[in-house]
C-alpha cells in the first residue's frame, strides 16, 4: 500500500516537473517579492516564489494527492456503510488478486458506467487542477486515481471501462467544471458577495471549493487573472432551452426477437454553454475554447438523457487575412446520450479542420470537418447479454469498443449568432466486449456497429434576450453480425422538438 502511494506521488511530481515553464511564477504574498542574491554569509538567505496559477494556487503536489486519496476514502466509506456493498472488504489478498487477475470488463448500468464513474474522475483531476496543476498534469492525476480505486478500493477485479472513463472521460468533466466555476469566482470581491461566489463555485466544483478552504484563499482578497481566458472570456454565451419533443423509435428488437417501435412526447429542457472561439482567441491552451450541452427530459428513464462536452487541446492557425480563418485543432470529447431509445457514450479525440468566412459585415458561414479516434465506445446491442465478466450480476444491454469516425458542422450567422445550422457525425465501433462470445447452436459471434447522426436546427432573431426554435434530429444504428443465421439490426430514431430560448453572453455581437 504504502509503495503504491509512494508510486503515485513521485509520478505526479514528474510529470508537474515536464511542465517547463508554463504558467510563469509569482510570489506568494507571505513571502513578498523575490530578494536578490546575495553573497554575504551574514545576511538573510533569498526567498523564492512559489510557482502559482493564474488564480493565485500554489502548487502543492501534498495537498492534491491527499485529496486523491481521500476522494477514495469518501466514496469507500459511502459504499461500505450507508450502502452496506459486497465490494469493499478490501485487504491485501484482495489486492493481490486484483493485480493477478488483470484487467477486466463489467456489468454496470449504462448510466454508472457512463456518467456516475466520470464524475468521480472528475474529482481525482479537480485535485491536481485546484492545486495549481494544468490540464497535462491533472489528466494523468485522474488516470492515477482511478487505477489506484480500480486495484485497491474494491474487491471487483480491475475494469478497463472503468478506468478510462473515469480517467479520460472524468477529465473532460473536471476541465469543464473548473472553467465554470471559474466564471462564478472573483477574488476581489468581498462581503456578501464573495461569500456566495464561494458556495456557488464550491457547489459547481466541490474539490476546488474545499482547497479554496483549507489553503486560506476562500476570502483572500487578491487580483483576478489577467487574461480573460482564465476568468470569464471575451467569447461567451449560455442558451437555455425549454420546449417539447417528438422522438419516434423502429428497427429495435425485443427479447423475442420482435421489432419493437414506439412513439413518446415529452418535454425538455437544455443548456447549451459556449466558452471562447477558435476564431477570436490566439491563446489556444486546453479548454480556451469548449463546448457543453446537458440535457433533460420528461417520461425518460434517467432525468439527465444528454451530456456532451468538447473542449480544444491544441490548435493553430493555418490562415488568418482580410477575416477568412482556418483552424487546424485536435479536441477532446466526451458523450453520454442515455434516453428509452437509444444508448450511446463515448470517449474520443477529434483532429479537425475549422473555418469561418465573415461573407459581409452581418453575415457570417463557419464549417468544419472532424476525424474522430474513439477510445471507448459504449452502444445499446441486441446481443450484449453475451457480454463476459466476472461475477455477472445482470445482463449488460450495451456493448464496449473502440473506433474511429468523421464529423462535419456547417453553422450560418446573423449578427454573429447562428441563424440556421446542419451536422452530421459517422461513427464505427468493432465490439471489444458484448455481442461477443459463443451463442448456442451458433458458435463464436462477432459485432461492430455503424451508428449515423444528423442533426438540422432554425433557430429566430432574439428579442431582449429571448427566442424561439425548431431543429430535427436522426439517428439511426446499424449493428452487423459475423454469422449469417443472425438477423442485422437497423435502428432509427426520429425526433422533432420545438422551444423558446433565452440567451445571455458577453461578446457575441461579432462573427
Amino acid at each position: 500500500m504504502r509503495r503504491l502511494i509512494t508510486l503515485f506521488a513521485m509520478t505526479v511530481v514528474l510529470v508537474a516537473q515536464a511542465e517547463g515553464q508554463e504558467g510563469g511564477t509569482q510570489p506568494d504574498s507571505n513571502l513578498g517579492a523575490a530578494t536578490p542574491v546575495v553573497t554575504d554569509s551574514t545576511r538573510p538567505a533569498p526567498q523564492v516564489p512559489y510557482r502559482t496559477d493564474p488564480w493565485g494556487a500554489r502548487r502543492d503536489y501534498a495537498l492534491a494527492v491527499g485529496e486523491v486519496l481521500l476522494v477514495n476514502g469518501i466514496v469507500w466509506m459511502y459504499n461500505e456503510f450507508p450502502r452496506g456493498a459486497n465490494f469493499t472488504q478490501i485487504n491485501p489478498r484482495s489486492w493481490y488478486n486484483n493485480f493477478s487477475d488483470g484487467w477486466t470488463y463489467d456489468d454496470n448500468h449504462f448510466a454508472n458506467n457512463m456518467i456516475a464513474h466520470p464524475y468521480h474522475g472528475s474529482l481525482y483531476y479537480s485535485a491536481a487542477r485546484a492545486n495549481g496543476f494544468n490540464y497535462w498534469v491533472a489528466l494523468p492525476t485522474a488516470l492515477l486515481g482511478s487505477g489506484f480505486w480500480e486495484c485497491c478500493g474494491e474487491t471487483h477485479p480491475p475494469a478497463i471501462n472503468d478506468w478510462i472513463a473515469t480517467g479520460v472521460g472524468g477529465s473532460a468533466i473536471g476541465e469543464m467544471l473548473y472553467r465554470v466555476s471559474s466564471t462564478v469566482l472573483d477574488n476581489t470581491a468581498t462581503g456578501s458577495e464573495r461569500v456566495w461566489r464561494e458556495i456557488g463555485a464550491g457547489l459547481l466544483n466541490p474539490v476546488r471549493g474545499f482547497t479554496r478552504l483549507v489553503t486560506g484563499r476562500v476570502g483572500k482578497v487578491q487580483p483576478n487573472p489577467e487574461n480573460p481566458l482564465d476568468h470569464i472570456p471575451n467569447q461567451l454565451l449560455n442558451t437555455l432551452r425549454l420546449g417539447g419533443r417528438w422522438v419516434a423509435d423502429s428497427g429495435r428488437l425485443d427479447e423475442g426477437g420482435n421489432t419493437n417501435d414506439s412513439k413518446a412526447y415529452t418535454g425538455m429542457f437544455e443548456i447549451d454553454f459556449q466558452f471562447g472561439s477558435p476564431f477570436a482567441d490566439d491563446r489556444r491552451k486546453p479548454f480556451d475554447f469548449f463546448s457543453f450541452r446537458l440535457g433533460m427530459y420528461s417520461r425518460e428513464k434517467k432525468p439527465v438523457g444528454l451530456l456532451g462536452i468538447r473542449g480544444n487541446l491544441w490548435a493553430t492557425d493555418l490562415n488568418r487575412s482580410d477575416g477568412n480563418q482556418l483552424v487546424l485543432g485536435v479536441a477532446h470529447n466526451f458523450d453520454y446520450v442515455n434516453n428509452n431509445a437509444m444508448e450511446f457514450g463515448s470517449t474520443s479525440a477529434t483532429l479537425f479542420l475549422a473555418t469561418h468566412w465573415p461573407v459581409s459585415s452581418k453575415f457570417g458561414i463557419v464549417g468544419e470537418l472532424g476525424a474522430d479516434g474513439y477510445l471507448m465506445t459504449a452502444v445499446n446491442s441486441e446481443l450484449a447479454f453475451l457480454a463476459v465478466v466476472p461475477d455477472t450480476s445482470r445482463f449488460r444491454e450495451y456493448d464496449f469498443g473502440i473506433g474511429a469516425g468523421a464529423r462535419a458542422q456547417l453553422q450560418l450567422r446573423l449578427f454573429g449568432r447562428r441563424f440556421a445550422e446542419a451536422a452530421y457525425r459517422m461513427a464505427y465501433s468493432n465490439t471489444l466486449n458484448g455481442s461477443t462470445g459463443t451463442l448456442e447452436g451458433i458458435g463464436e459471434v462477432d459485432t461492430w456497429h455503424i451508428l449515423q447522426a444528423l442533426r438540422i436546427g432554425l433557430y429566430s432573431p432574439r428579442y431582449k434576450n429571448f427566442g424561439v426554435g425548431a431543429d430535427f434530429f436522426w439517428y439511426r444504428r446499424d449493428s452487423h453480425f459475423n454469422r449469417p443465421e443472425l438477423m442485422e439490426v437497423t435502428q432509427k430514431v426520429r425526433e422533432l422538438r420545438a422551444f423558446v430560448t433565452w440567451e445571455v453572453g458577453r461578446g457575441i455581437g461579432s462573427n
